[in-house]
């Protein structure tokens, strides 16, 4: 197993284990943050990829990232099909199309519980425990993936800002961007 990505879960692990009455419902919102910044760190990492991007450029690209309003999972997965040429249903595989719709409800239900709303399907501790199984296979089967064909997983490391000596990941990066170029691109994609 990776250790980015049991690194990354083991504070979700830690939550669920407690006595706390609300850990299931914290352990999801967590374990939903960690899908989130998955998706965002393979998203910076194959930007990062770019040949004209340099180490000085980090901060540009930081800031781009922060300053772009509306990003959701489904704007990370389209950035990293068309970054990459690769959808990331080849990147989790078989299981892809059954953990699709799970995360699809999963954001729903975030959406509702993280505005402090009522979910409407009353949901209880196995419910949100289900969920979250869903959302750690997800992000163990994308952490594999990503790790195979672009060299990063979305959890090892400090940063995502690096270069994975990948000439494919490159070449594909490079022509996604020739249009408008890495800064642009970073600023302005949606899904």
């Amino acid at each position: 197993m990776n250790r980015g990505f049991e690194s990354e879960f083991a504070t979700v692990d830690l939550l669920l284990g407690s006595e706390c009455e609300s850990r299931a419902v914290d352990g999801f919102c967590l374990a939903w943050i960690k899908l989130e910044r998955q998706l965002r760190k393979i998203t910076a990492n194959l930007i990062y990829q770019a040949s004209t991007l340099t180490a000085r450029d980090a901060g540009k690209l930081r800031e781009a990232l922060y300053g772009h309003g509306s990003l959701d999972y489904n704007s990370f997965m389209g950035a990293i099909n068309h970054l990459s040429g690769i959808p990331v249903s080849d990147l989790v595989g078989e299981r892809y199309r059954p953990l699709k719709k799970e995360i699809g409800v999963c954001y729903r239900n975030r959406q509702k519980i993280l505005h402090g709303q009522q979910t409407g399907q009353s949901l209880d501790r196995e419910a949100l425990l289900a969920r979250i199984a869903s959302i750690r296979e997800w992000c163990r089967l994308l952490s594999v993936g990503a790790a195979d064909r672009f060299g990063y997983d979305g959890f090892a490391g400090n940063t995502s800002l690096f270069k994975t000596d990948r000439p494919a990941v490159v070449e594909a990066v490079d022509k996604a961007l020739r249009r408008r170029g890495w800064l642009a691109y970073a600023q302005t994609f949606q899904r």
